[in-house]
């Protein structure tokens, strides 16, 4: 492992003045909402707080055997790197999945590697089902919902799955497939030791 005494110091300093995001956004989901501070809330944040300790976080995104993988990066004034990851997971079929899916995985990785957080502590699932997202939504296809169970049963961290939970909340399906996913999904946290 590489000695990085001047960034470590710096870092265990910024930790001093780093705080959790303003959540000031809202995912409102039928009778569920959140609150959350998306990724660029997170940097404008952190930018600073960094910026007054020598440091600077870069992230690099990937395609590795098929899924987008995220590395995050501190990088110290005197040249000193402490990289982070990847956080790897799907990276869908759609510009727009890919999109979000690079969004949701770099302000994980960044969240991580700073150790803050920027949304309730609460899935968004917790109550025993999916909620639902109000307005018109895109009826999920045969092909989405063999996609999520395959990216369920495939999951190996809980950002995976939350993401796909974001997906299937954004469309409309039937209850059947709905409460399948459902129980497939609690079995795979509870697989992931994600409570």
């Amino acid at each position: 492992m590489t000695e990085t005494p001047a960034l470590s110091a710096s870092l265990v300093a910024a930790a001093k003045d780093l705080t959790n995001p303003t959540k000031a956004r809202t995912a409102a989901m039928g009778q569920y909402s959140y609150t959350y501070a998306d990724l660029a809330s997170v940097l404008e944040h952190v930018r600073p707080v960094l910026a007054a300790h020598d440091l600077v976080v870069t992230q690099d995104t990937r395609i590795e055997d098929g899924r987008l993988c995220v590395y995050t990066t501190l990088v110290h004034t005197s040249g000193e790197t402490l990289a982070f990851g990847p956080l790897s997971g799907p990276m869908g079929q759609t510009w727009q999945q890919v999109g979000s899916a690079i969004t949701y995985a770099r302000r994980y990785s960044l969240l991580a590697a700073l150790g803050i957080a920027a949304d309730d502590d609460d899935d968004g699932v917790s109550a025993g089902k999916f909620p639902r997202l109000e307005g018109p939504r895109p009826v999920a296809s045969d092909d989405d919902l063999k996609r999520w169970a395959a990216g369920i049963r495939d999951a190996t961290e809980f950002v995976h799955l939350k993401s796909i939970a974001d997906e299937i909340n954004a469309h409309h399906l039937d209850e059947d497939s709905r409460q399948q996913l459902l129980d497939e999904w609690f079995e795979k946290r509870q697989g992931l030791g994600h409570a």
